[in-house]
């Protein structure tokens, strides 16, 4: 990822950076629109879209590309730290759109809303990594996966 390799001064990286904030929080947005049927926009919920989607991003794109890069020295256990690291940070997604993202009812139904949420947004993220590596620019994600 282009994050992790130039330092944070650069301004094309911070600028990076923003901009797959702000993608992600309007993923997020349409992915809750979406599935929860959440229409109010507050301010309090644009927070908390934003400190989402910064989380998401760090989740991704940096601690992704990090783990697997660092566990990628040892061959033994490669192959499967690369599959497991997706699968966890899949995991803490949904907790952090369950708690944090979904209303505060303790329905089954928000459980299944934050994993479609999850599903939807980890996926549109993915697309425009593909679509911004077809189009040239730094990837947001590469992490050898």
């Amino acid at each position: 990822m282009a994050l992790q390799q130039t330092d944070l001064g650069d301004i094309e990286t911070l600028l990076l950076l923003i901009i797959a904030i702000v993608l992600v929080a309007i993923i997020l947005y349409i992915s809750v629109r979406l599935i929860a049927g959440k229409k109010e926009t507050d301010f309090g919920y644009i927070i908390r879209l934003v400190l989402i989607a910064l989380i998401i991003v760090i989740l991704v794109a940096v601690v992704i590309g990090a783990i697997v890069g660092s566990v990628g020295d040892f061959p033994f256990i490669s192959t499967a730290a690369s599959q497991l690291v997706p699968v966890l940070v899949y995991v803490a997604i949904v907790y952090l759109l369950k708690y944090l993202l979904i209303p505060e009812k303790a329905e089954p139904t928000n459980w299944q809303a934050s994993i479609w949420i999850a599903v939807i947004t980890l996926f549109l993220i993915y697309l425009i990594n593909a679509v911004a590596i077809e189009l040239s620019f730094p990837p947001l994600i590469d992490a050898g996966i």
